[in-house]
């Protein structure tokens, strides 16, 4: 029963190398002396199998430009949701919101602001009012 098992189990392929000599025990054992093995024959990669060749570049090339335009429009398309979301006039309800018809109040004149008005309580009489020069500063006589 050994023997018909260790028949079956040959280490080596008969389609590339000669059958050894002997009965299958002795191809076996042989196929498993280190000494009887040999090393696989690989062909060694050259420089033109590392570089990309011209088709490849151009492909790298032009997937590089398409990546540009894509990631600037995602980033526009980004920035005017976030405005829109954003927007103040969208955060005020329908119901209080002032519609384009309707005319601006007029400008109340100014008068000064708070602090003005506590500092100064009087009126401003015209004759303050006028724009004083530099040179009726230096026209002045001179305080003794």
């Amino acid at each position: 029963m050994m023997l018909a098992s260790l028949t079956d189990a040959s280490a080596q392929d008969s389609a590339t190398d000669p059958p050894l000599p002997g009965n299958p025990l002795t191809r076996m054992m042989s196929g498993l002396n280190p000494m009887n093995w040999q090393m696989p024959k690989l062909k060694m990669p050259t420089m033109s199998t590392f570089l990309p060749s011209k088709d490849e570049k151009e492909r790298v090339i032009t997937k590089k430009d398409s990546l540009v335009d894509e990631v600037s429009m995602t980033a526009k398309k980004s920035w005017l949701r976030t405005k829109d979301t954003l927007n103040p006039m969208r955060l005020i309800p329908a119901g209080f919101r002032q519609d384009s018809q309707t005319a601006p109040a007029p400008a109340a004149k100014q008068q000064g602001g708070f602090f003005s008005n506590l500092f100064s309580p009087f009126p401003k009489s015209e004759d303050d009012e006028v724009n004083r020069s530099v040179n009726e500063f230096l026209k002045q006589e001179p305080v003794r």
